[in-house]
């Protein structure tokens, strides 16, 4: 009976076992048969996600495509378009050449021409001396004497007959006079004839010397020949020198007539003089142009010299106030610009200052002034002294007062945001951009500007990150 209790307890055992073993097995059944439950809910999910999944994928993809077949019409339309720009660049090349080449040939006849001139020139003057010499002095002897058209060359108004000769005498003695009394002789002379003229100050004498030769070299100006170039070029460079001095002095209003007259005989031609026949047979040349020369039938501004064309250019936009002639000044400086050595000269002689004051002024619109100066801004010998000339007070309040301009169009900023940005590579402009305002005037340009236009926004940042 023992054995058999033992057996049945191990056997009880042995089925407790079991039975625990069984009900792991059916915990881990119910497990298992919740997993595939939230499987079979997942792939469901899945089956109904999947649909709409690839609807949006199969959107997407056309989109895609749209975008780049418009993308590949505008990538033909650039291709095209730099075609046909190449194309052309090729045959203003061209054309450009063919210019260049018949600029060479007029230029050697011109000078063939001028020293064809000159020679007969010479030859007319030696066979004049041969034939007159004393009946001329004789004549030049009576011009000479004092008379009642003095006075009248004295004023500035130009006369009919025999006015050259008192004119030139009068305006040679001031000269002599301005160059005696120069530094030249001034420790030599000291006040010897001069009195209490000596006691004033520079200043005024110097404005009183301009006052009164301004209108003796209008009227000289206005009888000089072609025959003496180099005379023109000086009465030229004397009259820029005076008005440059008279810009800054409270006078320059009194002589308004006077300028009126120099810049309508600069840039028109002048009118044509009826002198007197002479009685002698000998002396046929003597009053032709009033000095022994053809009178001019062209202006100045368009003379065959390019240092007398750049001056003559400069008085006129200095002197004259009607919108045509200074339109039409403007536009041959623009094609005259085009050569180094005509930028060397308008930058020598304060051209950019005088580019300034008509843009500070409203003279000649801003459309032309501004692409003369981005004219100068490009890559030459010339660039380093312009840029010098533009780094001064003035230049950033016309800047200033450009930016403030509501009207200004968008070409016109471009080309003016180029300018900047040169000069704000140069570092003693940092003060006066600060003091013109006109870094918070860029900044506020920035903000403003369409995102488009980006050659615009790339120069104002580099402006801005050069005056950091």
């Amino acid at each position: 009976m023992m054995t058999i209790s033992e057996q049945l307890k191990a056997e009880r055992e042995s089925q407790q076992q079991w039975e625990r073993e069984l009900q792991e097995r059916e915990r881990r059944l119910k497990q298992q048969e919740e997993a595939l439950g939230r499987l079979y809910g997942l792939e469901e999910m899945l089956h109904i996600r999947i649909p709409a999944v690839e609807e949006k994928r199969q959107q997407e993809v056309s989109q895609l495509q749209d975008l780049l077949r418009e993308r590949s019409k505008e990538n033909r339309r650039l291709r095209s378009s730099f075609d046909t720009i190449k194309e052309l660049n090729d045959s203003m090349k061209k054309q450009l050449n063919e210019i260049n080449e018949q600029n060479k040939t007029l230029e050697s006849q011109s000078k063939r021409v001028q020293a064809r001139l000159e020679n007969l020139q010479r030859k007319y003057e030696h066979s004049t001396a041969q034939k007159g010499c004393p009946k001329v002095r004789v004549k030049s002897t009576e011009c000479i004497k004092p008379s009642q058209k003095e006075k009248t060359a004295a004023s500035g108004k130009p006369s009919n007959k025999c006015s050259s000769s008192p004119t030139r005498l009068k305006l040679l003695a001031l000269l002599l006079d301005w160059v005696l009394d120069g530094q030249t002789f001034s420790s030599v002379d000291g006040n010897e004839g001069k009195g209490v003229g000596q006691c004033l100050p520079p200043e005024f004498v110097l404005n009183e010397r301009c006052l009164k030769v301004l209108p003796l070299l209008a009227d000289q100006l206005h009888h000089t020949p072609l025959s003496e170039p180099d005379l023109l070029l000086n009465l030229l460079r004397l009259i820029h020198r005076a008005l440059r001095h008279m810009d800054s002095n409270t006078q320059h209003v009194a002589l308004s007539a006077t300028l009126r007259r120099i810049g309508e005989q600069v840039s028109k031609p002048p009118a044509q003089v009826t002198q007197p026949q002479s009685e002698d047979p000998d002396l046929p040349m003597l009053y032709r142009g009033a000095a022994g020369g053809p009178c001019r039938s062209w202006p100045l501004s368009c003379s065959p010299c390019p240092h007398t064309r750049i001056l003559s250019t400069i008085i006129i936009l200095r002197t004259v106030t009607q919108a045509d002639v200074l339109a039409q000044a403007l536009d041959s400086l623009r094609t005259e610009l085009r050569s180094e050595e005509s930028r060397g000269l308008f930058i020598c002689y304060g051209g950019v200052c005088v580019l300034l004051s008509m843009l500070q002024a409203g003279r000649g619109g801003l459309h032309t002034p501004v692409d003369i100066l981005m004219q100068l801004c490009e890559q030459s010998r010339y660039l380093n002294p312009f840029l010098e000339a533009c780094s001064c007070k003035e230049f950033f309040q016309t800047a200033s007062q450009l930016l403030k301009n509501p009207r200004l169009e968008f070409p016109t900023l471009e080309k003016l945001s180029i300018l900047l940005q040169k000069l704000s590579n140069i570092r003693k402009n940092r003060r006066l951009f600060e003091q013109s305002s006109l870094h918070l005037q860029i900044q506020e340009r920035l903000h403003n500007a369409n995102q488009m236009h980006t050659f615009l926004c790339l120069n104002l940042r580099s402006i801005l990150h050069n005056l950091k």
